[in-house]
């Protein structure tokens, strides 16, 4: 039986494309294209390969080396996998602000209104995987229109490797703030590249962590010269007069990576009493 487990964790690389996913799953039966077969739990799917356990310990094996009955087990497991598991949705309630017409949204499956200033950003299956990709460089896009005042943008996150995923807001060139998410909750802060910044402000960050491989709902409402933040329905502190200048862009940025990002939308923010 070693040698079998042997032979089939060893076996050829395979150009299988999945989303990087950690879950264990019940112990079941696995068999590779030579037949050889072997009981283990599926931990983790990546790429072109998944992580197996058998008795306690993780073993890599590659996608292509997999029966076509396993192949097909994994994709379905990916794609039930990748469904969102958040507790808030589009239509719940908002904080500081109601929404208004639809001004921008994307689904990532091309450069719609957006450009890459830095690290890697792939689109695929109506997502967008992102990567910082130098020492110093996080990764970071940028989306031109339409400009991040009075809007609500609202957004699905999917916390990978990275050690935080978020938005920025600039005047153009320089950045005026950032929301951040991560596993040890979310929050933000000003950013003024100027030797003494009229405000110095952040988000209270809520230490709510957001779990790893899982779907979150993250929302960012920005209306007059307030700000709120909000993930899962958790809400930040909201802020008043954030800003120092005047908000221009949005952008999408990873520190570290890989992460995700999908169903991104841009709301008109309305006054909560009109």
């Amino acid at each position: 039986m070693k040698n079998d487990i042997k032979k089939l964790l060893l076996a050829g690389l395979g150009c299988y494309a999945m989303m990087n996913v950690v879950v264990a799953e019940e112990a079941r039966k696995w068999v590779n294209k030579d037949g050889r077969s072997m009981i283990a739990k599926l931990e983790r799917v990546e790429d072109k390969h998944v992580n197996v356990l058998i008795d306690g310990k993780s073993y890599r094996v590659a996608i292509e080396a997999l029966s076509s009955k396993d192949q097909t087990y994994i994709k379905q497991w990916g794609e039930k996998k990748n469904k969102s598991t958040t507790t808030a949705t589009e239509g719940e309630e908002l904080n500081i602000s109601k929404r208004g017409k639809l001004l921008y949204e994307t689904n990532f499956k091309n450069n719609d209104g957006w450009r890459v200033s830095s690290g890697s950003w792939v689109c695929k299956d109506n997502e967008v995987t992102a990567s910082q990709t130098g020492k110093g460089h996080k990764g970071h896009i940028v989306i031109r229109n339409p400009q991040p005042v009075n809007v609500i943008i609202e957004c699905e996150i999917l916390l990978l490797e990275a050690r935080a995923v978020g938005f920025t807001i600039d005047d153009k060139p320089d950045k005026l703030g950032m929301a951040n998410f991560s596993a040890n909750g979310f929050g933000g802060k000003a950013l003024h590249r100027v030797k003494n910044p009229p405000i110095k402000k952040s988000f209270k960050g809520i230490k709510i962590p957001l779990k790893r491989d899982e779907w979150h709902h993250v929302t960012i409402e920005m209306i007059g010269n307030k700000i709120s933040i909000s993930s899962n329905g958790h809400e930040s502190e909201s802020v008043d007069n954030m800003w120092a200048g005047k908000p221009k862009r949005l952008g999408l940025r990873v520190d570290g990576g890989p992460s995700k990002y999908r169903n991104l939308k841009m709301w008109e923010a309305l006054p909560k009493d009109e």
